[in-house]
């Protein structure tokens, strides 16, 4: 029997051991295709600048101008490099190494998240090596604090302006940051609000771009205030849009359109009760003879007190003014109505035969108008027996207007 599993053991046993080799060469190939050495990119990783209290004990502040943030490229085997993030190493520069030009080296480790076995198989290279300082005297700048508010409020209601208490704050630090900023915000949640909100709310700094202020070499005299928002009923009211003045003679204006129609304002419930409508009369024409636009700001014609509550700022108004023409059209005496008569007397119109009337309007308002258009008459309540000269009246119109006027010769005679 030994010697059977003898037999078995080492009978070829050099190609037994040479698969084994190859077998095992194989499992390092592999292990090692899985887990190459690679390199990975990481980028926006904070700087904590340390030491920071041997610039400021000098009565000096610092600005950091560049490399408050590093890029690093770390290298090592890819089963742990695919893994790690910015969040996974901590970067500090020591500001009381400062070189001549006030820079300082940024040093990169990995911190707590990643373990010691594995952040001895990787090397971490910053790829901006440097932070750059700027120290300067410290300064001083007042700027205003504005209210903005999150979230809707109620509906049918409307949100005023905020008011904050102080309404401006003095920020100290280095000139460079201060000359960035250009004024503090105070953000308040006003959702479902029916009634006046008061809250105390933070106070953060913003540049000219809209953007927050954050940096730890500033002081605010005021970390936080009181605001307090009204909030308003609203009303949807019609806007009216009428010109002033006169166009130039022998032009029109064919229309007047504007957008929007209506508007939503915001006031006390009471204020509100006695605004029907928002009137604007001054779209001055005065002897134009081409066609206008402008934009006319709605908060002018509101009453003290009451607001627009939706985002309109403008009315757009457009103004069509176009160049008129004439037309002539003929009434024969037997056109015109009599009115007004007396029953112990006779009216007849004795001259002349015919009218030619003019008629001033825009081309496709005025053409084709007839004498039965115009329905001319004369008013004979006035005037006794004999022969008098009565002005002819037309009907009214808003697409045209007569030129001049016209009478006519009437011949009263009594009645037997």
């Amino acid at each position: 029997m030994g010697k059977k599993i003898k037999s078995v053991l080492f009978d070829n046993f050099h190609f037994k051991l040479l698969a084994l080799m190859i077998a095992f060469l194989m499992w390092f190939v592999v292990m090692n295709m899985e887990d190459s050495i690679v390199s990975k990119t990481i980028t926006d990783i904070p700087v904590e600048m340390i030491n920071g209290e041997t610039i400021l004990e000098n009565g000096n502040l610092y600005n950091v101008t560049d490399g408050d943030k590093v890029d690093i490229v770390v290298r090592g085997p890819r089963s742990i490099v695919e893994d790690l993030e910015s969040y996974d190493f901590e970067a500090t520069a020591d500001l009381s190494h400062l070189s001549v030009t006030n820079s300082t080296t940024i040093k990169v480790v990995t911190n707590s998240n990643v373990t010691a076995s594995k952040a001895k198989k990787i090397t971490i290279t910053p790829i901006n090596q440097y932070v750059t300082l700027s120290i300067e005297e410290e300064a001083e700048k007042s700027v205003p604090v504005r209210v903005i508010t999150t979230g809707e409020v109620a509906e049918g209601y409307a949100p005023g302006a905020g008011v904050s208490t102080p309404n401006m704050i003095t920020v100290k630090g280095p000139e460079s940051v201060l000359s960035t900023i250009v004024e503090a915000r105070a953000v308040v949640d006003i959702s479902g609000a029916d009634k006046e909100v008061v809250k105390v709310a933070n106070v953060g700094c913003i540049d000219g771009y809209g953007s927050a202020v954050e940096k730890d070499n500033i002081t605010l005299s005021a970390g936080t205030v009181s605001v307090s928002i009204p909030v308003y009923k609203t009303k949807e009211v019609p806007v009216n849009v009428s010109t002033a003045g006169a166009v130039r003679d022998g032009y029109g204006v064919k229309e007047v359109n504007f957008e929007p129609s209506t508007i939503t304002i915001a006031g006390d419930a009471k204020l509100l009760e006695d605004v029907e409508s928002i009137d604007i009369s001054d779209v001055v024409i005065t002897d134009a003879t081409e066609s206008l636009e402008k934009n006319v700001e709605i908060a002018g014609y509101l009453p003290a007190d009451v607001i627009v509550a939706d985002d309109t700022v403008d009315i757009a108004v457009s103004v069509t003014i176009e160049q008129m023409s004439e037309s002539e059209i003929t009434i024969n005496k037997s056109d015109i109505k009599i009115f007004g008569q007396n029953k112990d007397y006779s009216y007849t119109i004795i001259s002349p035969d015919s009218l030619k009337v003019k008629i001033s309007g825009f081309s496709e308002d005025i053409d084709g108008k007839s004498a039965s258009d115009l329905d001319a008459k004369v008013n004979v309540s006035e005037i006794g027996p004999g022969e008098r000269d009565v002005e002819v009246s037309f009907n009214e119109s808003d697409v045209y207007t007569i030129k001049d006027s016209y009478s006519v010769k009437v011949e009263v005679k009594k009645t037997e």
